[in-house]
């Protein structure tokens, strides 16, 4: 009895400790949020991307992004409502979207060349596996890109790359209605009399709209004013205005409005069942007015005391290296200089752990013998080689957003380079420093190069070659250490409120007054009380361990590293709660089995005794 109790303890003990992952809490350094699976989008990804896209009958527009970028946050909502305004379109174009920021796709964005996020381009039908896509350039607003996805149409059926069954755009040109009858099988054709202008786009948005719903709605067919046999023959006389046409020769006008929401109503009306018997004397359809608010300046909020943690600034470079840089296809250049000059000062001012700054070193003197280029490819490999094993999946722990593509990496990235400034300060004098804006420099060169959200990149260059305050014009450590903190606290004015703006951590002027007391006082800002905190606060000696992965065997990972939590003035592990609660269960289940066994022999003494007493009775 008490060999097959123990192997059922053993047996449970097992189970609990083998269901234990040490990171299974973990978040990772990216998580795609941004879509949900119930938005009209199809997110792809390395394994289906191009079985999904190659040789089918339809065109499409594909986002590349990444989750943590600030802009494609930002962007988010606007092409999750495109996808909804042209849902109708999937049988000429569909939306689609690849998260470059999931360490599986960085062979597909680098193989597409994506530099920047967020990226759209398009795919024409049919389109071959080493098509790279059409890069879209434009404005991100929805009009806009609806607007581009119709012109793209019209280029395919301009190269004569369109399929058949998708609907003509271009007005009538040469064919006559006998033609119109031999191309189509429809017993009824409307023809769309308008002044062409191209720059109007409602007219091709309804024949969008209705070839959803073909054979059911009849082709549309634009006219251009200038045919006046067709004016005439039908007496047009303002316009816009359409001609519904029977095979028979009926036909019948009305007059319209210029409008695609009114066109969706009219078509409606006109062909849906249960409207039958409905009236064609449509109302004005009012449009809405959209409006954007200004950006909010939050201000009396108190923020949480401010700290820097090693497993940010180590996260930043695993993100960089791993993800950011890696992603691209070809360094060349510039961009090869901006590399090495960012490594060059990593190597001298990161104060990183002793393995991170030697593989940092490693990079360094790795990349020394790529002169001229080098792929991503195989940057990619150096990088993997440097960090010897090392486990890459470091969580955020004061960059830690409420949600996964909150802060993150962008905050990370501010927190790295104010620490090299501020270490730069600390090892070179003003009066020695013959390169004072060195780290400003390579910080611009990486963001200008490499930093993966395009519109937040762009800002900071122009930022930074701003006239009024250029980072050309710092001329001490002491003063790059000050125009990065009004940089950044430029930026936190730009973006705050944003859709890409952590609620919990919302963007304030920094440092927070109830943590600088005397940088702000009466809002008037002491750079000098400013500068002494930012280099208490970013000083070498006071980053937090707290959350760091532990190297137990640098020679393998996974498993040999487990990481730690902030919990008040304690620090906890995944691996130590889980073992704490394995503990909990398995000594439940230890006590309620010798509760078990106590009343069993309990009974057993019960009926014994009774046993003796009858007998002897008896």
């Amino acid at each position: 009895m008490r060999s097959k109790f123990m192997k059922l303890l053993f047996l449970l003990l097992g189970f609990v400790l083998s269901s234990i992952n040490p990171v299974a809490d973990a978040i990772p350094l990216s998580n795609s949020v941004l879509y949900k699976d119930s938005d009209p989008i199809v997110q792809m990804n390395i394994a289906d991307f191009k079985s999904t896209i190659v040789a089918t009958s339809n065109a499409w527009l594909v986002e590349f992004y990444s989750s943590w970028c600030g802009h494609c946050i930002d962007f988010a909502p606007a092409y999750i409502q495109l996808a909804n305004d042209v849902k109708g379109w999937e049988k000429v174009i569909k939306v689609g979207a690849v998260d470059c920021a999931k360490e599986e796709n960085i062979p597909l964005c680098r193989d597409f060349e994506i530099m920047g996020y967020p990226t759209l381009k398009f795919f024409p039908a049919f389109t071959d596996a080493s098509h790279l896509g059409i890069a879209r350039t434009g404005g991100k607003k929805v009009d806009a890109i609806r607007n581009s996805m119709i012109d793209f149409i019209e280029q395919q059926f301009a190269e004569k790359k369109a399929p058949p069954h998708w609907p003509v755009l271009g007005s009538l040109q040469n064919e006559t209605l006998e033609d119109l009858w031999n191309h189509y099988n429809n017993n009824e054709i409307i023809l769309l009399f308008e002044t062409i202008d191209n720059s109007k786009y409602w007219s091709r948005e309804a024949i969008m709209d209705a070839h959803q719903y073909a054979p059911h709605y009849p082709p549309i067919r634009r006219v251009n004013a200038t045919h006046k046999d067709l004016v005439t023959k039908y007496n047009v006389q303002t316009l816009p205005a359409f001609v519904f046409l029977e095979r028979t020769g009926k036909s019948e006008l009305y007059q319209i409005q210029p409008d695609r929401d009114y066109m969706k109503k009219i078509m409606r009306k006109f062909f849906d069942s249960e409207n039958e018997e409905g009236s064609l004397a449509i109302a004005n359809i009012p449009k809405p007015v959209h409006t954007q608010e200004p950006h909010a300046i939050h201000t009396n909020v108190k923020a949480a005391k401010d700290q820097v943690y090693m497993a940010d600034l180590e996260g930043a470079l695993l993100y960089a290296f791993g993800h950011e840089v890696s992603v691209h296809k070809l360094i060349v250049g510039k961009e090869l200089a901006a590399l090495k000059q960012l490594i060059n000062v990593l190597d001298q001012y990161f104060p990183g752990r002793p393995e991170m700054k030697e593989t940092i070193h490693s990079i360094r003197r790795n990349l020394e013998g790529y002169k001229k280029q080098i792929r991503g490819e195989e940057f990619s490999k150096l990088w993997r080689d440097a960090l010897n094993g090392r486990e890459t999946n470091q969580e955020w722990v004061g960059c830690r957003g409420s949600r996964p593509n909150l802060r993150g990496y962008p905050c990370s990235l501010w927190t790295t380079f104010h620490t090299l400034t501020v270490n730069y300060a600390l090892k070179q004098s003003d009066d020695t420093s013959n390169e004072p804006n060195l780290i400003l420099q390579a910080m611009k060169g990486f963001i200008k190069y490499f930093f993966g959200c395009a519109h937040c990149s762009n800002h900071f260059v122009d930022m930074a070659e701003d006239e009024v305050d250029p980072i050309e014009s710092v001329k001490s450590p002491r003063q790059a250490v000050l125009w990065l903190w009004a940089a950044h606290n430029k930026v936190n004015r730009r973006i705050a409120s944003d859709a890409s703006e952590d609620p919990k951590a919302p963007k304030i002027q920094f440092p927070a007054p109830n943590n600088c007391p005397d940088c702000r006082p009466n809002g008037v800002e002491r750079e000098e009380a400013v500068y002494d905190y930012l280099i208490k606060l970013y000083h070498p000696d006071h980053v937090s361990s707290v959350g760091l992965l532990i190297e137990r065997n640098p020679a393998h990972s996974g498993s040999s590293r487990v990481q730690s939590l902030p919990l008040g003035t304690l620090s906890f592990t995944g691996y130590d709660i889980s073992l704490c609660a394995a503990i909990y269960l398995v000594s439940s289940l230890i006590l309620m089995l010798v509760l078990c066994r106590i009343l069993v022999k309990r009974r057993r003494y019960v009926r014994k005794q009774v046993y003796d007493v009858c007998g002897k009775l008896m």
